[in-house]
């Protein structure tokens, strides 16, 4: 007779996950006003509801599939299966909990790897090195960062999982997007023959047309973002970033979407900030602080500073044909992955990256940047000097640059952080 808990056990940190957003959302609901923060509430009640049944479907035995974020989740939907995005699971965790994925840190950095690593991956890694994930394929494309390369090793030469690496060109061209297509179902196929599946290509037509709705909604909300003051909180950042992943190619994320849509066009005909008064408009072109959610709204309250973007909320990505041929919307699926935010950036030179930040400076009237310098992305470490300077040459705004780990508050502390904006904030009032 199958153990369903025995089966459920092999995604033990998604059923920590559910109990700290079961637990959160329950506070939120209790304890604030009804219009306080609601991209937190809403897309924490979405949320919410698909780890409950991603539990329940590990718990009937379908595979558990480990994925890298640069290979989007609504792919894996052409399979009866129970996806899992490794760094999500990390830095959600650091969100939720007292100490975050902290403890997993420490214990696959204690194993061997290196301290500087992307917490991203290391979390799970730990988390995976303690059994608490039981995986029965991981898939990874080859970029966009070195700690992918080095990290992803570690599930199938210690933990023995198969191990899927469509390959990612860095040149971004046509022939590339055909060629990334082509490598993304071979792996599809080659997942399939793993797990006992076929993939169902129907099916992920009718998940990929979900999400063309999906992302003509988020970019109707990035066009009111340019309105002054922005009708959209902080807190939606974060909160998207969590439904590109947990979300995606479901109808719940259309929902959130739709939900937050219909909020900010509220506040848009009545020229409302949430927080009371925009002061500042700000723009982050890395990623936001995951262990101190919270200084998404103490952003908007405080200081009356705007978050309009994150690496991982300016993505203005083509819908993906899915009428014509298969080919064609390989063709579409492989650009979105290659032209993601983070995926796009790390994977060239940083041109293009200096060439958005500016284009989105003055499209969005930002007042300033504030770049949080993760220790992981190595990538990245000479950028923040060329950016400052052309923020300074051609758009005459200032950037503050954190050195900071975004998911293990030990490196730079929330109170350090909060201090280096209040002050930088203050240079602009």
């Amino acid at each position: 007779m199958v153990n369903k808990t025995e089966l459920e056990n092999r995604i033990i940190p998604y059923k920590m996950l559910y109990e700290a957003i079961k637990g959160t959302h329950g506070l939120v609901e209790g304890i604030l006003p009804e219009n306080g923060i609601p991209s937190l509430r809403i897309g924490l009640n979405y949320i919410k509801f698909v780890m409950q049944e991603f539990i329940e479907k590990a718990g009937e035995g379908l595979p558990i599939i480990g994925h890298h974020f640069s290979f989007p989740t609504e792919y894996l939907y052409c399979f009866d299966c129970v996806p899992v995005c490794i760094e999500a699971t990390s830095y959600l965790l650091a969100a939720l909990l007292p100490h975050g994925s902290e403890p997993f840190y420490d214990l696959i950095t204690n194993w061997g790897h290196p301290f500087h690593t992307c917490t991203s991956q290391k979390g799970t890694m730990g988390m995976t090195l303690d059994d608490l994930f039981q995986f029965d394929a991981i898939i990874t494309p080859t970029a966009p960062c070195d700690n992918t390369y080095a990290s992803y090793p570690f599930f199938q030469f210690y933990k023995k999982i198969p191990l899927l690496a469509p390959d990612l060109p860095f040149l971004k061209e046509e022939k590339s997007y055909f060629y990334h297509g082509e490598q993304i179902k071979l792996s599809l196929e080659k997942l399939g023959e793993i797990i006992g599946q076929v993939p169902n290509y129907d099916r992920l037509r009718k998940v990929l047309e979900l999400e063309n709705r999906a992302t003509t909604s988020q970019l109707e909300l990035f066009e009111l973002k340019r309105a002054i003051p922005s009708p959209v909180e902080n807190m939606f950042n974060a909160m998207s970033a969590a439904a590109g992943i947990y979300l995606s190619g479901r109808e719940e994320k259309l929902h959130f979407y739709n939900d937050m849509l219909d909020i900010a066009k509220m506040r848009y005909s009545k020229g409302e900030h949430y927080g009371g008064e925009e002061k500042i408009r700000s723009i982050w072109p890395y990623m936001i602080i995951f262990f101190d959610l919270a200084l998404c709204e103490w952003a908007d309250r405080e200081l009356g500073m705007s978050i309009l973007f994150d690496i991982f909320n300016y993505n203005f990505a083509d819908p993906i044909e899915t009428q014509s041929d298969i080919e064609a919307m390989f063709y579409g699926m492989a650009k979105k992955a290659m032209e993601a935010p983070m995926v796009k950036q790390s994977a060239e030179f940083y041109y293009p990256f200096i060439d958005d930040c500016v284009r989105l400076a003055k499209e969005y009237s930002a007042d300033c940047f504030i770049f949080t310098s993760h220790i992981g992305c190595k990538q990245f470490g000479s950028v923040p000097q060329i950016l400052r300077e052309a923020l300074r040459d051609e758009v005459g705004i200032p950037m503050l640059l954190i050195d900071v780990d975004v998911g293990d508050a030990r490196f730079a502390s929330e109170k350090v952080i909060r201090d280096k904006i209040n002050m930088f904030a203050q240079t602009l009032l």
